[in-house]
């Protein structure tokens, strides 16, 4: 793999991914509507390359999709027919099932392998864990292990079934639960300034994690949301979850309440002592005068 093309380099995760290639002494071309300082780039729709710049897709050997679900897809789609060089695809999307079932139709003897870090790219990458998807291993897929081994990641390789069933858990479940948070706090007509005055560690969590996702553009979100079709059956749950809740509390049933706890610990086991610990850390930092929580 010497000729990387990068679709949507600009982005974050694009950006990542050309960094570090670029540490690697990698040539890559960057294709995306904003113009990126860390490559060679064309300010261009990704749609429009096979028309506009053809002998970009001819030159190179890989190809990262690093583009929101439903636009990578399209993107695959329209390359179909203009792609013979290609030894490799690449995509970070973070719905893996769709994108990698259409590649394997599309391009049968191109293996596709799917990166999907486990944080902002915008944080140090060292120690941080990243999905690295194939429907099987292949060299490409060593490779690009290796490279993200070499940046001190923690790499985890997972089949597209897998990464979805695991990442509707990981990821739209926790971010379902902030976002509903977040958008009911909008709601609430209360004042910012008295929360922010004398909100308890807990809420103090549960905002920075709403400012988090306010500070990223939504479609990633969205794209976690949407696209994951086992992210579905984690939202009915945390629905009813929430309905099972405002039961209790109508039947005035403190006991089973205590009961839903006690099974919840049990769920958990010994990582309720660990998360416990790192939850108290948190909240020092959070709240460093010692306010009560």
């Amino acid at each position: 793999m010497n000729n990387f093309l990068i679709l949507g380099g600009s982005g974050i995760v694009g950006g990542f991914i050309a960094g570090i290639l670029q540490t690697r002494g990698h040539a890559a071309v960057i294709v995306d509507l904003v113009p990126s300082p860390l490559a060679d780039h064309r300010v261009m729709d990704a749609l429009s390359l096979p028309d506009k710049a053809p002998y970009l897709l001819e030159a190179a050997s890989a190809v990262v999709f690093a583009l929101p679900e439903d636009i990578a897809i399209q993107v695959l789609e329209r390359y179909a027919a203009s792609s013979s060089s290609i030894k490799v695809i690449i995509n970070t999307c973070s719905v893996q099932g769709p994108f990698q079932r259409n590649a394997q139709a599309l391009f049968p003897e191109v293996p596709c392998v799917g990166i999907n870090p486990m944080f902002s790219p915008t944080l140090d990458c060292r120690g941080r864990p990243v999905v690295l998807c194939e429907r099987a291993s292949s060299k490409e897929g060593d490779w690009l292990e290796a490279l993200l081994h070499e940046q001190a990641m923690l790499v985890r390789r997972l089949s597209p079934e897998e990464h979805d069933k695991v990442m509707a858990v990981c990821q739209t479940l926790p971010h379902a639960a902030i976002l509903a948070f977040t958008m009911a706090l909008s709601r609430s007509q209360c004042d910012l300034e008295t929360i922010q005055a004398l909100a308890p560690p807990p809420m103090r969590t549960l905002l920075s994690l709403s400012a988090r996702i306010l500070l990223n553009a939504p479609v990633t979100y969205w794209d976690i949301q949407k696209h994951n079709s086992a992210g579905q059956l984690q939202r009915d749950r945390l629905a009813d979850s929430l309905g099972r809740l405002d039961h209790l509390c109508r039947l005035d049933t403190p006991e089973r309440f205590a009961e839903e706890m006690a099974t919840a610990r049990r769920q958990l086991g010994r990582y309720v002592e660990d998360y416990g610990e790192t939850c108290e850390l948190l909240f020092t930092v959070l709240n460093p005068l010692g306010r009560h929580d």
